[in-house]
């Protein structure tokens, strides 16, 4: 699934709701299941070139946002390039948004944020943290990592990254010195770069507002796809979609970014772990 297909579907639900009809409706002038129609507008499936112009005729949908729709369908059968590394699907469906967002806002507690990760330091926790998985899979889930940290250099609209980690982190990173060091130092170079801004919440702070876990937030180019959350735990995670949750976890973000150290002063305290 890519971003295309959800944006198609989604808006093909607004627009037959807006019409007033039902899936049964539609899928008595498609030849169709009502499934088939709910899987159209998740996402699941694209619908075909002759099946989106009955529907844009049923719909009452102008010219132009026809032709609109046509073009998204056009983008939508484009296969996704983290498909091919068989991602579990709670993980496939972060990055499905990630490789389309233009700003991520990431919170972690315990972890180095996911793309400032080394290949080192990525395997350790994959392993430490799923002990059942194979080594193919991990190495698979590595690749497709360091896949997604390439938005961050990119020439074209790099992606724009705001972390916030906590102390706690650095700590037990550096706990490991096989992995910790080249790890840290990768933090401090990273942050030479205009699109990401690192901070750390330090050990001063004490208890605060997000000690339940991490949790990503996505923004997107304007009229195409709301702010989305993303929240992670051991061995599983959810995207978070409903408006007034999205709120509450942008909050949150803003009141940790408010308690984290300055960029310059995080960046002193990750080189005094580096030492």
């Amino acid at each position: 699934m890519t971003l295309r297909r959800l944006m198609l579907g989604r808006s093909l639900e607004q627009w037959r709701e807006r019409a007033g009809l039902s899936r049964d409706e539609v899928a008595v002038e498609l030849g169709c299941t009502t499934g088939r129609v709910r899987h159209l507008e998740s996402g699941r499936n694209v619908a075909t070139r002759p099946d989106l112009i009955v529907m844009a005729a049923m719909y009452g949908i102008p010219d132009d946002a026809r032709e609109a729709l046509l073009n998204t369908r056009s983008e939508a059968q484009k296969p996704g390039w983290w498909q091919t590394y068989r991602l579990p699907k709670r993980l496939a469906e972060y990055v499905t948004l990630e490789s389309d967002a233009t700003r991520v806002r990431n919170w972690e507690g315990e972890l180095i944020p996911g793309l400032l990760q080394t290949d080192l330091y990525a395997r350790r926790v994959a392993t430490v943290g799923d002990p059942t998985a194979s080594e193919a899979d991990v190495s698979k889930r590595i690749a497709a990592r360091l896949r997604r940290q390439e938005r961050l250099t990119a020439k074209d609209a790099p992606l724009q990254l705001v972390a916030v980690m906590s102390e706690a982190a650095l700590q037990r990173c550096a706990a490991v010195p096989e992995i910790g060091r080249d790890q840290l130092v990768h933090l401090v170079l990273a942050t030479e770069l205009a699109n990401v801004s690192l901070h750390v919440l330090p050990f001063g702070v004490g208890i605060h507002p997000a000690m339940g876990g991490g949790f990503a937030l996505l923004e997107f180019p304007p009229d195409t796809w709301p702010e989305t959350g993303y929240q992670e735990y051991n061995l599983g995670g959810h995207l978070v979609d409903d408006p007034a949750a999205v709120a509450s976890l942008g909050s949150l973000f803003d009141e940790l970014a408010k308690q984290a150290l300055s960029e310059d002063d995080s960046i002193r305290l990750i080189s005094r772990y580096i030492d």
